[in-house]
């Protein structure tokens, strides 16, 4: 199974005391493949960044990720950049939202469910019609 990685999902499966370390990992172990957004590697690095992470530390974090046999990294368009914004306009919601705006977007360009643990964004998705594990 596929599917689109939300960047708490990277977050829980690095910090081994994080809350849902366990289940984000165990949700990476049963995924076949990780598509994970470019966004998604941007707000990854500046949390880490945010806790203190060194540049050279962060680039192996990337690579376990984006290098392993299932990472897929994926290169947002400006017709993506273009349909969140939309959405985000249509429905009066404010810019906070774009990057979780355009993760859901990938996930439904891709036709495949979004791995998250951002209930605000769980309930976005679903009623996209994007499925969430």
């Amino acid at each position: 199974m596929r599917a689109v990685v939300d960047t708490n999902v990277l977050i829980y499966d690095t910090y081994e005391d994080s809350v849902h370390h366990s289940e984000a990992s165990q949700l990476l172990d049963s995924l076949d493949e990780w598509v994970i957004p470019m966004v998604v590697i941007y707000e990854y690095i500046w949390f880490l960044k945010g806790m203190g992470v060194d540049p050279k530390t962060a680039l192996e974090k990337i690579e376990d990720y984006v290098l392993s046999e299932k990472g897929r990294t994926y290169k947002e368009d400006d017709l993506l950049v273009r349909r969140a914004l939309t959405s985000l306009s249509q429905q009066g919601l404010s810019l906070s939202r774009f990057n979780d705006e355009v993760v859901i977007g990938v996930a439904a360009e891709e036709g495949i469910p979004l791995a998250t643990f951002d209930r605000r964004m769980r309930s976005r998705a679903k009623r996209l019609g994007v499925k969430v594990l």
